[in-house]
């Protein structure tokens, strides 16, 4: 390739931008700056500087993304030196890897495209990763579910979940990044949400399948489903009161489970809908109209709650008792029994509402018993 150098007069470059300044070159040593290839050789490259000059990059400031360069791309440079005994301005990629790294970075995160880590190292608090040569972290918050160490407590079970990513690649978003202090956070969790958002959302509700236990909380199980992950509240384990979830099921216990629920790419489940509602079989024996008898239980401002049964709780609110009645004390006293009818019962909800407009008001005095 015949290279050719622009000159001005017998002036060195040097000398010009010392006395004309950003004037006359709009970059100065330090810089980093996008350059055109020209030749690409073993030991050098060959590239237009900003259209004034030659500019040479020497082997020894390569970077490892030569082989993937030809001539005509354009590529970030660091300015080394403005002049070499040949007149030509010396350019390293290497030292200008960061700020392509960075320039990078900023498409990707105002786009939300997702990129590449390399995992370096395992940590307690989540994963040491490379991107491009900086050094970057993804907390284990942000880990995709089928690499979050569900039930791990100690340091040692959480690393010991975690080893198997090391030296691995993983797709994450990036959450943020500070140029200045070169702190970059990945989330692999954001990666997949997408993706993870798409499948829940085929899901049908009432469906029954079989998923295998991950974790276990105070508040509910995680059950693994396959691509996605599910939970079932502490309120869908059963029908009846439950207090210590560790003591029923175990991590890696295969259980079946209803689909009740899909919200914003997360999945609800229940086990306790799979097993006969004593509630209903209970409520059976009645039905809308049927005049009960039950004991006051409480009383408020908006109607008295009432039990018509040993597990049978009702409510007759203020509206239901009749006109005129302002507050529910004008009729009802705590722990006095008392004739209604019931007007809804909602099977869901186990709820029973009442009425006491319609039954002529009958206080039955409490017996107690003697000994």
């Amino acid at each position: 390739m015949k290279k050719t150098t622009k000159q001005v007069d017998n002036t060195s470059m040097a000398q010009l931008v010392e006395e004309m300044g950003p004037s006359l070159i709009p970059f100065r040593g330090g810089d980093v700056i996008e350059v055109k290839i020209l030749d690409i050789s073993r030991n050098k490259i060959l590239v237009d500087v900003a259209g004034l000059t030659m500019g040479v990059i020497p082997q020894r400031e390569f970077s490892t993304l030569v082989p993937e360069m030809k001539e005509g791309d354009k590529v970030l440079a660091y300015v080394l030196s403005m002049e070499n005994n040949e007149g030509n301005v010396v350019l390293s990629l290497r030292r200008a890897d960061r700020e392509r790294v960075f320039r990078t970075l900023e498409e990707k995160f105002k786009e939300g495209q997702p990129v590449s880590v390399y995992v370096t190292k395992i940590t307690r608090g989540g994963l040491v990763v490379d991107y491009g040569g900086l050094e970057g972290f993804t907390p284990v918050s942000q880990l995709a579910y089928s690499h979050f160490p569900r039930g791990a407590h100690s340091e040692g079970e959480i690393i010991s979940r975690l080893s198997g990513l090391l030296n691995q690649t993983l797709q994450v978003k990036i959450l943020s990044y500070n140029k200045r202090s070169n702190k970059l956070i990945f989330s692999e969790k954001e990666a997949t949400l997408q993706t993870q958002s798409e499948k829940v959302q085929q899901l049908k509700i009432n469906t029954v399948i079989k998923g295998i236990i991950s974790g276990i909380a105070d508040f509910g199980l995680f059950i693994n489903l396959g691509e996605f992950e599910g939970l079932v509240h502490i309120s869908e384990i059963a029908w009846e009161k439950v207090s210590n979830l560790r003591n029923m099921f175990k991590v890696g216990q295969e259980i079946e489970v209803m689909i009740i629920g899909v919200e914003k790419g997360r999945v609800f489940l229940s086990i306790k809908r799979l097993l006969p509602d004593p509630w209903a079989k209970k409520m059976a024996k009645y039905k809308i109209g049927d005049k009960v008898s039950g004991e006051v239980t409480k009383l408020t401002s908006f109607g008295v709650f009432v039990k018509i049964d040993e597990s049978l709780d009702a409510l007759c609110p203020l509206e239901k008792m009749g006109n005129g009645i302002k507050e529910p004390s004008e009729i009802f006293q705590l722990d006095e029994q008392y004739d209604f009818q019931i007007e809804s019962v909602d099977l869901s909800s186990h709820k029973i509402t009442l009425s006491q407009a319609k039954v002529k008001t009958k206080i039955k005095k409490k017996v107690k018993k003697t000994k």
